[in-house]
This record gives C-alpha cells, structure tokens and sequence, in this order.
C-alpha cells in the first residue's frame, strides 16, 4: 500500500479511494494512437496512478502536431511518438510501467498488443480502424472507451463486449471516411477537453463504477458550450 499512499496522490482522495487508488495502480491501460487525444490521455493515466500503460503508435512527430499534441516539442521533431511518449511520462511519474508498441493497430495483432489489459482506449481517426478496434475488444473481452474530435466539436462513448456501439454510431460515415479533423482543423483545447473526458469514464469502468456513456454518446460543441447525450438504440 506504500506507493499508492504517496504524497503524489493525496489530492486524488476525495475524488479517488485509497481502495480505488490501488485498483488504479494494479490496472493496465492500452491506448491506441499517442497523437492529440492519446497522448493527454496517457499523461493523465499516469498522473492518476494507473500501474501500466501500453501505448501503440507507428507515427513520427511532424512540426504539424506542435499546435495540439501533448509529447510533441521544437526539439523532437523526427522521433518516433512512442519514444516520445516514453521520455515524458517517465519524468511525471517514474513508477508507471511503459508498453511501448512502434506499430499500427490491426485486428490481427491486437490479441498481443493487448494481453494483459483492462481497458482499450481508441484515440484514432479513422472510421474503419475504429470499427476494427471494436471488433477486436469485443473478441478480447475488453472494454473500449472511444473518442473523436473535429475543430469546436468533439464526441466520447464507452462500448462494453457486445455492445457495438462504435459500429452503430459511425457506420452511416464509412463512405466519407476521411478524417474529420482533417477537413476542419484540430486546435489544442478540443483534444485536450475530450482526453480528460474519456480519461474519466476510463476510471469509472477500472474501479467497479458504472460509466455514463454505455450505450450512448456524448457530443460536445465548444464554440457554443453545448454538450448533449444521445441513446444509442440496442
């Protein structure tokens, strides 16, 4: 109980048990793309205390990603993101243990890249790998938080197996899979607003308590501050 009585932690406690602390601490996290939603995600797993991470990105930092993406520097221009990732999580909080995996998610590498997780989170932005990643959590039962973002607007849900909801929410967008960030820009303050969302009912499904997302979704418009829940039907 040493190490999750620390002194890092005591803000954590009237929010977080010192019970749900250690559930935080003995868990293994699986991120899926370190870009703007993944990697603020992951910095904020590994300041919650979450014991293992294991973060999975091919991608190599572009001066592109300095306007959003946590890891991302002037000085590291270049460097594999995961190395990246590495290199900072490791100065916020040293005791967390780092799966790093250079490589892009497939359905048929998923059983290794997520052997020993509790919980999958999908920070892509891709329709299909989205649905791939779902099928994949569902064959592996492991439960999915997913978000997405776009300019002003960004959306967040949890999938439990079984449930598909990845499937029914972006299955009528598969012919304009194009990447919506792409087409309306991705300024720092969307992804770093829905990591810390989906960072919360990542929580919730670690420590035993019932995420509000299931079976719906959240939408956020930030330029008017609107937010909305829609029930997905079952």
């Amino acid at each position: 109980m040493k190490g999750i009585l620390a002194p890092r932690y005591e803000r954590n406690y009237k929010t977080i048990s010192v019970e749900d602390q250690k559930k935080l601490a003995d868990s293994t996290i699986a991120i899926v793309g370190c870009g703007g939603l993944g990697g603020t995600m992951a910095e904020e797993f590994a300041r919650l205390g979450v014991g293992r991470l294991i973060l999975v990105d091919g991608d190599t930092i572009d001066e592109t990603n300095l306007n959003r993406q946590l890891f991302s520097t002037e000085y590291n221009i270049g460097a594999k993101k995961v190395e990246a990732a590495r290199q900072r999580l490791q100065a916020v909080n040293s005791s967390v243990e780092l799966t790093l995996i250079d490589d892009w998610f497939n359905q048929d590498n998923a059983a290794d890249i997520f052997s020993g997780a509790n919980l999958v989170c999908d920070a892509l932005d891709s329709i299909q790998r989205r649905i791939d990643l779902e099928q994949s959590c569902h064959r592996l039962n492991k439960p999915l938080v997913y978000a997405g973002i776009a300019g002003w607007f960004g959306m967040l849900g949890v999938s439990l197996p079984g449930d598909y909801s990845v499937l029914k929410v972006f299955k009528d967008g598969m012919e304009n899979d194009r990447g919506m960030e792409k087409i309306w820009g991705n300024p720092a303050f969307t992804p770093w607003v829905m990591s810390s969302l989906a960072a919360a009912e990542s929580v919730k499904i670690i420590v035993g308590r019932e995420p509000a997302l299931r079976n719906s979704w959240l939408q956020a418009d930030l330029l008017y501050m609107e937010f909305e829940t829609f029930k997905i039907s079952k």
